[in-house]
């Protein structure tokens, strides 16, 4: 029972002790490269200009943006920081070779997850001469922070991401497109785009916190245990109880809520992104926390008449205006949306694979112990309707 009791803490510690408010969004910046037409005729040099969107609530962890400490960052205060911002900028946003940025303000520009300062910058560079942009602004601070690039140069649409961590940079020049981290520079097509957007969709998912929460809100109740049979074999053992308490297969109770639930976000992300349809991350993120916090609580006390794939499907869609969120804040081009979003979708449901199986794989510790449906399906439950609770309260306030 000691264990058991450890074991709850745990859970506790990992689930209260999660990010804020809008977790369903990571640490982002965005940054739009265009050359101008001038720049972008044979022989002429090469005209680009940048303009980089930055969070405040990041930027306020490298520099005092916020600088009475209330929580509320006003325009005066973000005055009083821009030369501290664009000192650092021009330290931690760059291009090889001597092509200097010189970054200004642009104002500011309201998102999803706040408000973004937009910063500007112009580069004249020879004709012809390949530059490397480089990024490493929250390196040392957040290891999850990534740089969203669109744009267009040397004719050819511009689509990637870039991480802090990355050392080798972007490449640009004229007529030979952007790549991340080649030997050398090359066009930006659908392939590369589709892998970009693949890992992208990992990593928005893996960082995702509320997103996981609802995951594994909907597949704490399930016995899903694996037993060895042979030697370094390892088979699947029915489980009996899932969401909604009726007797069944937990495994294929777990295949066919997750589809479920893919299937909803994918609906929902797809007329986002196209234009489709619109939603409000003023509604959809409070609603977001609300379906985590129902979910746990039919864990707690089932309906037996409520389908478990119906309820992930109708949720999964409200998911999937939260995903939409940063496709469409990419500023894509549209030659190349269609593969951002298959990669990006194809990302999330691998992400989304890797987490549901690392609980699996972590649940077998405990899983045919006497106390495992009081202290991690009711116990579990309990804690996600708390964090789900202060997470709507944050988000409606």
């Amino acid at each position: 029972m000691m264990r058991a009791l450890g074991l709850a803490c745990l859970m506790g510690f990992l689930l209260l002790g999660g990010p804020g408010a809008w977790a369903h969004k990571g640490s982002d910046a965005y940054l739009d490269v265009q050359q101008t037409p001038d720049g972008a005729a044979a022989g002429a040099a090469q005209d680009l200009r940048f303009v980089l969107a930055i969070a405040l609530k990041d930027l306020d962890q490298l520099l005092p943006i916020d600088s009475n400490a209330d929580g509320k960052v006003t325009w005066g205060e973000v005055k009083a920081a821009l030369p501290q911002v664009q000192a650092l900028l021009n330290q931690t946003a760059y291009t090889r070779p001597a092509c200097p940025l010189d970054w200004q303000p642009g104002g500011l520009d309201r998102r999803s997850d706040g408000a973004y300062l937009r910063l500007v910058a112009q580069a004249h560079c020879p004709a012809g001469q390949a530059l490397t942009f480089n990024y490493s602004l929250f390196k040392d601070q957040d290891a999850t922070h990534r740089l969203l690039v669109a744009g267009r140069v040397g004719g050819q649409d511009l689509l990637t991401t870039l991480s802090p961590q990355q050392s080798s940079g972007l490449r640009l020049g004229a007529g030979t497109g952007i790549t991340a981290g080649a030997a050398a520079a090359a066009p930006s097509g659908g392939g590369s785009v589709l892998a970009e957007y693949f890992r992208l969709g990992v990593h928005h998912l893996l960082q995702g916190y509320d997103h996981l929460a609802f995951l594994l809100a909907l597949v704490l109740p399930l016995r899903l245990a694996l037993m060895r049979k042979a030697p370094g074999v390892l088979a699947v053992a029915a489980g009996i109880q899932h969401l909604g308490g009726r007797a069944g297969n937990a495994w294929w109770a777990l295949l066919r809520t997750v589809t479920a639930f893919t299937v909803g976000h994918t609906i929902t992300l797809m007329l986002a992104t196209f234009g489709l349809t619109q939603a409000s991350p003023v509604w959809v993120e409070p609603v977001i926390a609300l379906s985590i916090a129902v979910t746990a609580l039919l864990n707690l006390r089932p309906l037996p008449w409520l389908r478990t794939d119906v309820l992930a499907l109708l949720f999964g869609m409200v998911h999937g205006f939260g995903f939409a969120g940063l496709l469409q804040e990419a500023a894509a081009p549209s030659g190349l949306l269609p593969w951002a979003l298959a990669g990006f979708n194809l990302g999330v449901e691998a992400g989304q694979l890797i987490a549901v199986g690392g609980w699996v794989l972590l649940s077998q510790l405990v899983v045919s112990r006497p106390w495992y449906p009081a202290v991690v399906v009711r116990g579990g439950s309990a804690q996600l309707v708390l964090l789900a609770s202060w997470w709507f309260w944050q988000r409606v306030g």
